[in-house]
């Protein structure tokens, strides 16, 4: 990864270039109001590259009292560096619960393979989804003294 890159926690003037990036994911009605509400619960994180936001890490801690990674994205050119690794690896930190999720649709073939080599395993999936295609869920079990 590039030694330029850090991960810290997103603060509210890190909205727009999150939103930005998630517009070819989540589509840009709804990017802004996503990525205020995670800056407001602070589960958030954000990949710094020379002051530029380069790729964010959006998480939920309430999701059957489990951390549920809900999106992530990463600039183009910033992409197979070891961005995501880094988010995934705060958000594991971060974790106060040791059970980790997160997911991706059936045909984001680069994804399922980043998930498996980031150590998780596959949990099922969700049909009937507004994009056509069935979510791919996938579970990490968290070590570490933090976790009971």
């Amino acid at each position: 990864m590039n030694s330029m890159v850090e991960i810290r926690s997103a603060q509210f003037d890190d909205v727009p270039a999150c939103a930005a990036l998630a517009v070819e994911l989540i589509g840009p009605r709804r990017g802004r109001a996503f990525m205020e509400a995670a800056v407001d619960r602070q589960q958030l994180l954000v990949a710094g590259d020379n002051g530029s936001v380069v790729g964010f890490l959006a998480y939920r801690t309430d999701w059957f009292n489990c951390t549920f990674v809900s999106l992530v994205a990463v600039t183009p050119e910033h992409r197979r560096k070891g961005v995501a690794r880094a988010l995934y690896g705060a958000v594991e930190a971060q974790s106060p619960s040791p059970r980790l999720f997160s997911s991706t649709e059936e045909t984001d073939a680069a994804s399922i393979r980043m998930h498996s080599a980031l150590g998780f395993t596959a949990s099922g999936y969700i049909e009937n989804l507004p994009q056509g295609c069935r979510e791919l869920l996938f579970y990490k079990r968290l070590d570490g003294g933090r976790h009971v």
